[in-house]
């Protein structure tokens, strides 16, 4: 299964890296959908679903590198101080 998951990210960084290099033109194809076809037999609604794929890999991948060092949502104040516990009054 990992083997599925690395080919899929190969593939899914290589359509993204084709779509931001706009290869299709020196490669002569008319469209996106054409270069698609030709250059990765896949249909152009596949190579969008790719590049959804890469950018959620981009961000989980930034937010696993921050760390925790670079958190904003820590909380810096003090932990509220416990209520003590006062018995009920007795009823006459």
């Amino acid at each position: 299964m990992d083997n599925v998951r690395r080919s899929v990210a190969v593939l899914a960084t290589r359509v993204r890296d084709a779509h931001a290099a706009r290869v299709r033109v020196p490669l002569g194809h008319g469209s996106w959908e054409s270069c698609c076809a030709a250059e990765f037999d896949i249909s152009r609604a596949q190579a969008y679903r790719l590049l959804d794929v890469t950018r959620s890999l981009t961000a989980i991948h930034g937010a696993v590198a921050a760390g925790i060092e670079t958190s904003r949502t820590r909380d810096s104040a003090r932990p509220p101080r416990p209520r003590s516990i006062t018995a009920c009054p007795s009823a006459p």
